[in-house]
């Protein structure tokens, strides 16, 4: 089962994207999860998941840490997660969705002409 979120509250991206453990775990993700790069035949496969062992590997942390990183990039819609019934744990990639809609909502937040 694959679960979307969309982003709701840009600041609640830059509070998760500010703790050094989850900018690590969403950096990884995202270069895991990019399809830049990428040739045009390659680019229409599915684009894979992560799972905890392969950011545990990548980024030194401990599956706690992994698993409370990727929590708070769920809870702010930055992620697409699978479950695995059979294994008991999520898979994890980065929302291109949910990253372009942060992208165009950055714009109006963060514009040097908005007035506060």
């Amino acid at each position: 089962m694959v679960i979307d979120m969309a982003i709701d509250d840009v600041r609640a991206v830059i509070a998760a994207l500010a703790e050094p453990e989850t900018l690590l775990v969403f950096g990884v993700l995202a270069v895991r999860t990019s399809r830049l790069g990428v040739s045009a035949s390659e680019r229409s496969r599915s684009t894979p998941y992560v799972t905890p062992f392969g950011l545990m590997r990548e980024t030194s942390l401990s599956r706690e840490v992994v698993e409370a990183a990727a929590a708070r990039l769920n809870r702010a819609g930055l992620l697409e997660v699978l479950v695995d019934d059979e294994g008991g744990y999520e898979s994890w990639r980065i929302s291109e969705a949910a990253l372009a809609a942060a992208t165009t909502a950055s714009v109006g937040v963060f514009s040097p002409l908005r007035r506060a």
